[in-house]
């Protein structure tokens, strides 16, 4: 039978590495939630348009690196970053707008007025009442 447990000693921590440039997504997006083009799907397919010449944060630099072979999703390219899928969908959308990378495959959602806050309030209270 197993003993209680112990703490870890020195030996036991050989090879173990820590990150230590942890950063919190918000910093990483400049506090934006979206970017400034349509909410991108995350099935949406990412390909680069080359090796930018410009400065690139660390981030996007590795999106690039990571779509620069072949397609990959938002989704994806999040699980390959271990970010969260809104902060590669803000970075994706930067590198977009910035003309280094394509979005394919995907449509970007249309505005729809029934879908609007107040309509969804306005139907809520509806059912409420019932």
């Amino acid at each position: 039978m197993p003993g209680p447990p112990r703490d870890p000693q020195p030996d036991d921590l050989e090879g173990v590495v820590y990150e230590s440039g942890s950063i919190r997504p918000y910093a990483l997006t400049g506090g934006r939630t979206r970017g400034s083009g349509d909410l991108l799907p995350i099935e949406a397919l990412v390909s680069v348009l080359g090796r930018p010449a410009v400065q690139l944060s660390t981030e996007k630099l590795r999106i690039v690196d990571l779509a620069m072979a072949q397609y990959l999703s938002i989704a994806e390219l999040s699980a390959h970053m271990h970010m969260p899928v809104g902060v590669v969908r803000v970075l994706v959308g930067d590198l977009v707008e910035a003309g280094h990378a394509r979005i394919h495959g995907a449509a970007t959602p249309a505005y729809n007025p029934a879908t609007t806050l107040s309509v969804l309030e306005s139907v809520l209270d509806g059912i409420s009442a019932l």
